[in-house]
């Protein structure tokens, strides 16, 4: 079966038309806001006061995106993302980082990728300016500041209610609600879709294993034993990870029906390996979230540097099932932003990641970077592309045996430092990470 799985389906139409110009024009558009929220809002405008505009503008429109993507499950976002020990009594805001909301905002349709990149934008922006100096301070320019209006009234403000993609609850509801059989359609256009739906699936039923109950938690538990064989061999080892991972969660919690369903799907492909055995791996995971917390909060060239210098502390040896998230979140600090780095954070997180053994780096590359839309997204500006190039000559990426080919396109377009073909290979492991649809 070709017919690919599909759950974007953001509202194409442009709900600010090209016609409004001003920001009261712009702002009229914001049917979330309140009306004395909008008179503020044009009124630090026109008297030219962009940073504070921007940064009231900016907390109304990620405040809509979390609260519509906590109607999705706390518990789920915290899989989705790949969080140790989140579950639906968690706060959302200490689940979801700025970027993260945005992330997973366009992974589910909830805003398009453009509107996504153009969000991204404007957050780096708005922190940019937010933490600089007396000394370095520089006024947001009219044109600056009108365009991330625009991006945060178009993309989200706009809408009566930003609705989490109606496919997704389907496809959601599917898994949850009835046990799938073999030769399913379902199943084969599953098994078809790109890598981001069985990473969702994943995510999905891990989810359920641990929080559901009655007859959602049975079909849940049943189709795992009926996907996870059939989706084994192609899943990268940050999955199933997550899978062996959620075993021992559930092992620990007395949930003897998951346990149970678990334990046969993981006898079913020998995935015992995949197990951790221990809560150091949980330790690692925590510091690198805290890591990335800084990293895409305000002020983050500052606030990084403890949590980072936390991470070091650790240990040199960073456990298998950690070592995607913790590789992230070091290369997050190293890379900074368009704006620049963290002159305290960059160099513990660089002397780290020289620690890194070649056959980590080699796991990284080869498992976990095809997928890791962060610093995937980081490697299309200029600034952190140029750190990226001096990082993979330092590491001597280059030689290690990459079996990835477009991954191995990246480092030779890397060591060439071509930027082209650095972004075409970024362009193309997306593609196959989320379908042609992104």
């Amino acid at each position: 079966m070709n017919k690919e799985l599909t759950i974007w389906e953001t509202e194409k139409t442009d709900l600010v038309p090209a016609t409004a110009k001003t920001p009261a024009e712009i702002t009229g558009y914001a049917v979330q806001l309140k009306s004395k929220d909008k008179t503020q809002l044009v009124s630090a405008f026109d008297m030219g006061h962009y940073d504070m505009g921007l940064t009231f503008l900016w907390s109304r429109t990620i405040a809509a995106l979390k609260n519509e993507l906590a109607t999705v499950g706390v518990g789920l976002l915290g899989e989705m993302l790949g969080k140790a020990g989140v579950d639906e009594d968690d706060d959302i805001e200490d689940i979801l980082t700025t970027k993260d909301a945005i992330r997973l905002s366009e992974e589910l349709g909830v805003v398009s990728p453009t509107d996504a990149l153009r969000l991204r934008q404007s957050f780096e922006l708005i922190t940019h300016f937010a933490q600089l100096s007396e000394s370095d301070y520089e006024e947001i320019s009219e044109d600056e500041a009108k365009a991330s209006l625009r991006t945060c009234v178009k993309s989200v403000l706009a809408r009566p209610k930003v609705e989490v993609a109606k496919t997704f609850v389907e496809f959601r509801g599917a898994l949850e609600n009835k046990a799938l059989l073999e030769g399913d359609p379902q199943l084969e256009m599953l098994l078809s879709s790109p890598y981001f739906f069985k990473k969702l699936t994943v995510s999905i039923l891990l989810n359920a294993a641990k929080s559901k109950t009655g007859a959602q938690l049975e079909h849940s538990l049943a189709n795992i034993n009926i996907l996870l064989p059939s989706m084994w061999k192609s899943f990268r080892d940050t999955e199933r990870w997550q899978v062996g991972h959620t075993y021992a969660e559930v092992y620990a919690d007395g949930k003897t029906s998951s346990v149970s369903a678990l334990k046969s799907a993981l006898m079913k492909v020998k995935g015992f390996d995949y197990v951790p055995e221990n809560l150091r791996s949980d330790t690692f995971v925590k510091a690198a979230e805290a890591i990335l917390k800084a990293h895409d909060g305000m002020n983050n060239f500052h606030n990084e540097y403890s949590p980072t210098h936390s991470m070091a502390k650790l240990g040199s040896t960073i456990p298998t099932p950690a070592l995607p998230a913790c590789m992230t979140a070091l290369l997050s600090v190293t890379l900074g932003n368009p704006y620049g780095t963290s002159w305290n954070a960059m160099p513990i997180a660089k002397k780290m990641l020289k620690k890194i053994s070649d056959d980590r780096w080699q796991y990284f590359l080869n498992q976990a970077l095809p997928g890791d839309t962060r610093i995937l997204n980081k490697l299309v500006y200029s600034a952190p592309q140029t750190i990226w190039f001096d990082l993979v000559e330092d590491m001597k990426l280059s030689e290690l045996q990459i079996k990835n080919s477009v991954v191995a396109k990246l480092i030779k377009a890397s060591v060439n430092k071509k930027s082209n073909s650095l972004e075409a290979a970024v362009r193309q492991l997306l593609t196959e990470f989320y379908g042609e649809n992104k």
